[in-house]
């Protein structure tokens, strides 16, 4: 097989509890890299909450993050593909979010921006498990009213996050509602979370429109993921891997399975494919 690009998802793929990558992934991504082979980070997470661990691994240049909204070059900062809500629609949606008392995350330019106090009310108010805090150490841009800040920038997010839903009943109905509005793509890398991003926003287009412009043929692009937000970019790479402990939506979606990411799945699949290049 002739690898010449693997795209790799984070949180359930690469990372253990959404934060430590193994001494087995490291060494296999970056002996890929040494054989050069590029390495894409492909999160649903924003530029600038890419783990150092995952940005500093040697032959990562380019980041697929907030679920393909935004394709950056990490040595520039420069967004080479972006698919922005229209802001008229992320006013629609925040009109019907104001009808809930959530934490509402909102994707800029590489960066995030929540209402003020939010954060500090995570537990006591909104409930968040302790497995959840860690997605709260963003270096946020604060707003008094989400509503106003919309309405007064003009800002067409890459991506707008809700982090956590206290019941499947309220995200079922939150989830519903949000599809009625039409013109989104709804994902979760996480089963209580909700990520909204523009139709058209997928790591899947992502990952297609970044290979298109290194010039590499879909058969050699290698795409390793775990949930549903990785589904597209799983369909669309020429060998496809999911996690033993992925969802059923990747499962069905990637054409080759491996061990769970606890065990190191990703470093499994990259020798086997890349290393070793038997199928």
């Amino acid at each position: 097989m002739d690898i010449r690009l693997i795209a790799f998802d984070l949180d359930g793929t690469a990372l253990t509890e959404h934060k430590y990558l193994s001494q087995e992934n490291r060494c296999a991504l970056e002996e890929a890299a040494r054989r050069g082979v590029v390495l894409v980070p492909a999160s649903g997470r924003m530029k600038d909450f890419l783990p150092l661990e995952i940005t500093s691994l040697y032959g990562v240049r380019y980041a697929i993050t907030a679920n393909g909204a935004g394709v950056y070059d990490l040595e520039t900062g420069e967004a080479v593909h972006q698919a922005l809500i229209p802001n008229e629609k992320a006013q629609q949606v925040q009109a019907l979010l104001n009808e809930y008392d959530l934490f509402v995350e909102y994707y800029k330019d590489g960066g995030a921006i929540t209402r003020r106090g939010d954060r500090e009310r995570a537990i006591s108010h909104f409930g968040f498990p302790a497995y959840k805090l860690h997605f709260l150490t963003k270096d946020y841009g604060l707003t008094d009213n989400l509503s106003h800040m919309l309405q007064g920038t003009g800002l067409c997010p890459e991506k707008i996050n809700l982090p956590y839903l206290s019941t499947p009943a309220l995200r079922q109905e939150v989830w519903q509602r949000l599809e009625s509005l039409g013109g989104l793509v709804l994902t979760s890398s996480i089963p209580d979370n909700i990520e909204i991003n523009a139709q058209g926003a997928d790591k899947g287009s992502a990952l297609q429109a970044l290979a298109q412009r290194l010039q590499l043929p879909r058969e050699t692009v290698m795409a390793l993921g775990d949930n549903g937000n990785d589904v597209t970019m799983l369909q669309y790479a020429g060998v496809s891997v999911c996690m033993g402990d992925g969802s059923e939506e990747a499962k069905a979606a990637a054409k080759y399975r491996t061990a769970p990411h606890t065990e190191d799945g990703l470093a499994q699949a990259v020798r086997r494919f890349v290393l070793e290049g038997t199928p």
